[in-house]
Order: structure tokens, then sequence, then C-alpha cells
């Protein structure tokens, strides 16, 4: 998903990041507007740059540089991740949210499955919601028709809106 370089600043966010990326978020504005200004507007445009470019941008070294380009392609989806859908899905309608929900990080069949039943159908629903709304319409849910599903975990939620935000909200392509 290639989504406009404005997202980093929602993605690049402790709520919703691995520790290991910790070190890019005091350069996120910084890195924004300089890379804003030399032409680079999507993250597509930004995995062409090279360290030393980004560097230039706004971050202090090469390995940082490095660190940035491997945060710019985690949130992206393997192919083989979708290909369970087809078999796991029963109508068009699931096939299509879970289309959308495998998206999110860390999203396979059972939390798509939590989500879509919670009401959770598109990127933008879950982008439109709170932490909090998430968590209590899936624990309602699970409680509801006796899943035996576990309820998301705060930060893993903040980390599916983040995302959902940044592919909706900031959609490059």
């Amino acid at each position: 998903m290639n989504y406009r370089i404005e997202a980093i600043i929602e993605l690049l966010n402790e709520d919703c990041i691995v520790a290991r990326n910790y070190p890019l978020i005091p350069y996120k504005y910084t890195l924004v507007n300089r890379l804003r200004s030399i032409g680079c507007l999507t993250k597509s445009d930004c995995l062409e740059l090279s360290a030393e470019a980004l560097v230039s941008a706004g971050l202090p070294d090469a390995e940082l540089a490095d660190l940035f380009k491997r945060f710019l392609v985690m949130y992206d989806v393997k192919p083989q991740k979708l290909k369970e859908i087809d078999t796991l899905c029963e109508t068009p309608e699931e096939k299509k949210a879970f289309r959308e929900l495998y998206q999110l990080p860390g999203v396979k069949h059972k939390r798509a499955f939590l989500y879509y039943k919670a009401g959770y159908r598109s990127l933008q629903a879950i982008a439109s919601s709170s932490p909090e709304e998430i968590i209590s319409k899936t624990e309602e849910t699970i409680q509801k028709e006796r899943l035996e599903l576990k309820v998301p975990l705060m930060k893993e939620v903040r980390t599916h809106i983040a995302v959902a935000r940044a592919f909706t909200h900031y959609y490059a392509d």
C-alpha cells in the first residue's frame, strides 16, 4: 500500500510501533517536511531515496536511514497472507471485508473474523473508531456470540487504527 508521507506522522508513534523503531520518532516532523520540500511525496518515493538523501532530509546517519526504509515496508502485506481468504470466507461480502482487514498488521482469519462480527468490515470503519470503542465492541461480540476468541490488546488496536488511517486518509495510489 502506497501512502502519502504525512502518514508517517500517524504511524511513527510509540503507541503503535515496535520499540526498534522508536529512534525514528523524534525526526518524524522534520523528515516529513524536508522530504516534501524535495518532492518526495509518497512511501514509494521515499523507498527510492539513498541513505545519503535521507540523511540530508533530516535523519542523523545511514543507520537510521536504513531503519527508516525498513519501517516504510513493515506494513506491506505479503501476497501469501491474502491467499487464505478464498478458502476461509463464505460470502463475497466477507471476502471483500477480509481483504481490507488483512492489510492490518498481525491480522489473520481469527482477528478479521472478530472485527467482521463486531461490525468492523473496512479499514475506514477501523480508522474512524476509538480504541476503547473497538475493544468494547469486540468484547461484547465475543460474549454475545460465545466465541472462543480473545479481545485485542490496546496497543494492537491503536496500531490497527493508525495503519487504517494511514491507508485511508493518506492513500496515494
